[in-house]
């Protein structure tokens, strides 16, 4: 059993929270944990064909690079001194998808988080205005191709500096901009290396492949 000490008290529940949204989406979801010194990285994939990434500062340096059940993870992250006590490691061969590079980044740029928010609401907003027109009189899966379609659309509109809104949208989908209570006064960074994209916001990190296309509803 790999059991990790955070650094801020609050950082095991705040991962336990991430884990459950992660199972949220797919019940059999797993997530990677890896980590070189006093960061370890959690990252999940998502149905935004983007991963979702919390970072965790610990007390003690380490080497670890493990995937487990997000559903464990979220059961079990909070151990009694508030550690990571992580579950049992998964056989590499379930998780799929690479990770980006730790470093290189480039700064695309900074924009208000209610500028962001207010975009990702108004995608929301014609997503569900327009999808009951656009399917009347279809069948199952005539709509459901037209919705994907409809997603494509409207979630590939650019954010900013080349960056497509859906990592906008992934990142309010895990609560990465904040709740409607949370001060919308910070900042969202975008930023790019290679092929990568990816979202900083206050609540966690967005990243994708600029060549993606494929989006959520």
């Amino acid at each position: 059993m790999t059991v990790l000490v955070p650094a801020q008290p609050g950082a095991a529940a705040d991962l336990a929270t991430f884990a459950q949204r992660v199972a949220k989406f797919e019940a059999e979801a797993v997530m990677r944990i890896v980590g070189t010194g006093t960061v370890v990285g959690c990252f999940a994939g998502t149905p935004f064909d983007a991963l979702a990434m919390r970072a965790v500062r610990l007390a003690e340096p380490v080497e670890i690079d493990e995937v487990v059940e997000a559903s464990t993870l979220a059961a079990r992250a909070v151990g009694a001194a508030g550690e990571l006590d992580l579950p049992p490691a998964l056989p590499a061969l379930r998780w799929t998808t690479s990770l980006p590079p730790r470093s290189g980044w480039s700064e695309l740029a900074r924009l208000p988080l209610s500028e962001v928010r207010a975009k990702v609401d108004a995608g929301v907003a014609e997503f569900r205005r327009r999808a009951p027109e656009e399917t009347e009189g279809q069948d199952a899966r005539a709509a459901r191709a037209t919705l994907e379609g409809l997603a494509t659309q409207i979630w590939n509109e650019e954010l900013a500096a080349g960056v497509p809104l859906r990592l906008a949208h992934a990142a309010s989908s895990y609560s990465f901009l904040g709740g409607e209570f949370v001060d919308g006064d910070g900042q969202v960074v975008v930023r790019s290396v290679g092929s990568w994209q990816r979202l900083d916001a206050p609540y966690g990190t967005v990243l994708a492949r600029s060549s993606m296309s494929l989006l959520a509803l």
